[in-house]
């Protein structure tokens, strides 16, 4: 007996990645306080101007040189128009030795100071040749117009370097390069976290970042890159610049920089603005170290796909049974991990790209006998040849919304630089990015993508767009965005359907307190609400109240995490989409994340009916249409 088996399949378009040859992404200039004699390097943004470390001569000081070395002093630079710069000075005599000093960070107010310097400064007349005298970090504090409170770095060692120190705009973690035991080789980054206003333990950024050579003079970026100095990751040679960023507690692979930026010399030292747009660094690919300043050239993308979904739903059936119509059969799908359905036609979504086997086993009632031999069939699956961005899909006029673009599949695309159009122009940015809009209405994001240019020259672009819903409150969105029978939008997905209810059950797992159980049972009791409702894009304004306490419970928490799983109706494949219950686990999930919630601290996860089945009934006048369950474990 021929057996015949179908699996009806969504078609997707794949469209073709935009070419360029054409010239970089930035415009980089020598700045004019550069000279040709000395070395200008490492500059920061303070107070309207530039400080930067040089070994160039300063009348107002008497400098030690051993005839072989010149020492690194700390310099201040300011504009004295659009244009044109003044002569550099001294930042401050108070934090001036007679040793190496530099480079700096500041805070965001300027008033603190973090810089390198040697740790031995007693003896002026020391050979500064002396490898013994390490570098160390040490910290000032500006108090009327005086750098005051000198202190060394808590971590700072007699026998190790500790050196090019970068703040985090926040104040909160400082960056630093170091030779300390237990790195990879050579100059590794390390990063401290500020805690009852000191410093934790130094953190390496680990094997992402940190190779057998050299990694130093990190940047912390306003919008979360950390750029950075390397010459053990692949490069054009020597130091070169990259920028890594950290997602859920680990670090993105290093993305290098454009060839303006990055040259067969030394580039090391780079500060810019928050978007990316404006800033320096230094290169000595003019045989000394010089501060160049770069501008980012406008960059535009004629074409921009609108974003196409993965679909792993199929529908499996088999059509000849003629032979055994006569007798009562069962049809059993076997898709594995204990999911049986049941049905000569049946729907299943998997979980995502993968190689999956189905078994399909034809049963006599009567006898329980297998009437035709079990066949097993492979489906391999892949994600769409796409950039992608994920985000909610709707949000309040000047609120903040983010967005990820870590989610792109792109095969043989090695994304350089991630760039952002929110309405304004394409401006470089991050992976992960946020944006308010101003006023509602209805805005198209897009996200342009350039990959690492190939060996004839082409640099490879990529971009996509989505549409994201802008509404005045809440009460707008409720008005304008809950009419039934139109197109519900949730998240990544759509589907024709009214508004649903998902009754809350609370669950605490053993490794809690009674204590801890009560406080957070009280705490979440206070929203008065045991639902969360689901409609047209996404979370309903009705369900914040509860969520926002469990926002509160886990930040107060720290010592908790939460595991969501969802169940939801019968239907829960609707015109061959993803299934409904992992769309709106997505939506919660991107809920906590907007809220400043860990992705760690929350996990979310839809079932469907791979769990027992639930069937929908009446509570409190509303039809529940499935059940979330907030499970609080112990992190």
């Amino acid at each position: 007996m021929r057996k015949y088996f179908y699996i009806l399949l969504i078609i997707t378009l794949f469209s073709k990645a935009e070419l360029y040859s054409q010239s970089q992404q930035f415009i980089v200039k020598l700045v004019p306080f550069s000279s040709r004699t000395y070395d200008e390097f490492s500059p920061v943004f303070y107070k309207g101007g530039i400080v930067f470390c040089s070994n160039q001569s300063d009348n107002s000081l008497v400098s030690y040189n051993d005839g072989q070395n010149r020492l690194f002093k700390i310099f201040y630079v300011t504009k004295k128009d659009s244009t044109g710069w003044k002569y550099p000075k001294i930042l401050a005599k108070e934090i001036t030795t007679d040793f190496n000093d530099g480079p700096v960070t500041f805070n965001d107010s300027g008033n603190i100071i973090y810089y390198s310097r040697n740790n031995s400064i007693e003896n002026s007349m020391r050979n500064i040749s002396d490898t013994s005298n390490k570098l160390g970090i040490f910290s000032a504090e500006l108090i009327n117009g005086i750098w005051t409170n000198i202190k060394p770095f808590t971590y700072n060692n007699p026998l190790y370097s500790f050196c090019t120190p970068a703040l985090t705009p926040d104040g909160e973690r400082i960056y630093f390069s170091s030779d300390m035991p237990g790195g990879s080789g050579g100059m590794d980054l390390y990063y401290c976290d500020k805690h009852n206003n000191d410093w934790d333990q130094p953190v390496n950024l680990g094997p992402v970042i940190n190779t057998p050579e050299n990694e130093s003079f990190p940047f912390a970026c306003k919008y979360g890159k950390l750029f950075f100095a390397s010459d053990g990751h692949k490069g054009f040679g020597g130091k070169d610049l990259f920028y890594t960023q950290e997602i859920n507690g680990e670090w993105i692979n290093p993305v290098h920089l454009d060839s303006a930026i990055n040259s067969s010399a030394d580039d090391f030292g780079l500060v810019t603005d928050s978007t990316f747009e404006n800033g320096y660094f230094s290169s000595n690919r003019r045989n000394t170290d010089d501060i160049f300043s770069f501008s980012s050239a406008p960059i535009e993308f004629t074409n921009c796909d609108t974003i196409k979904e993965n679909n792993y739903c199929f529908t499996f059936y088999d059509e000849q049974h003629e032979a055994i119509d006569t007798i009562p059969v069962t049809y059993q799908w076997d898709f594995g991990e204990g999911i049986i359905r049941i049905g000569k036609e049946v729907q299943h979504c998997f979980s995502g790209p993968g190689e999956y086997s189905v078994r399909l086993s034809i049963i006599d009632d009567l006898t329980g006998d297998t009437i035709a031999k079990q066949v097993l069939y492979h489906v391999e699956l892949e994600n769409i040849d796409e950039a992608y961005i994920n985000s909610y899909n709707v949000g309040l006029a000047d609120k903040p919304i983010s967005f990820n673009g870590l989610t792109t599949s792109l095969k043989g695309f090695s994304v350089t630089d991630y760039l952002w159009n929110f309405g304004d122009g394409f401006k470089p940015g991050g992976p992960l990015m946020s944006n308010r809009f101003k006023k509602e209405g209805e805005y198209t994001v897009r996200l342009g993508l350039i990959g690492e240019k190939d060996s004839l020259g082409v640099i490879p672009r990529k971009c996509v767009m989505k549409k994201i819903r802008i509404y005045n409150n809440w009460q707008e969105f409720a008005l304008k965005g809950t009419g039934e029978g139109d197109e519900v939008t949730l998240g990544t997905d759509s589907v024709t359907e009214q508004k649903k209810t998902m009754h809350i059950s609370i669950c605490y797992m053993d490794d809690l307190s009674e204590r801890q159980k009560v406080k957070i049972g009280g705490a979440l009791e206070e929203s008065g609400k045991k639902s969360v409702i689901f409609h047209r894009y996404g979370l309903d304004p009705a369900s914040l109240p509860f969520l926002d306490n469990v926002v509160s419970v886990l930040k107060q928490n720290p010592d908790i995490r939460l595991e969501l799983v969802l169940h939801t109706i019968e239907n829960e494949m609707l015109a061959g989409k993803m299934g409904i219950s992992e769309i709106w686990a997505q939506e919660l999930a991107f809920f906590f994340k907007n809220k400043g919630i860990d992705k760690d601290l929350v996990r979310s996860k839809g079932f469907g009916l791979s769990k027992p089945v639930f069937k929908p009934y009446v509570k409190d006048n509303k039809t529940i249409d499935g059940i979330v369950e907030f499970i609080f474990m112990k992190n």
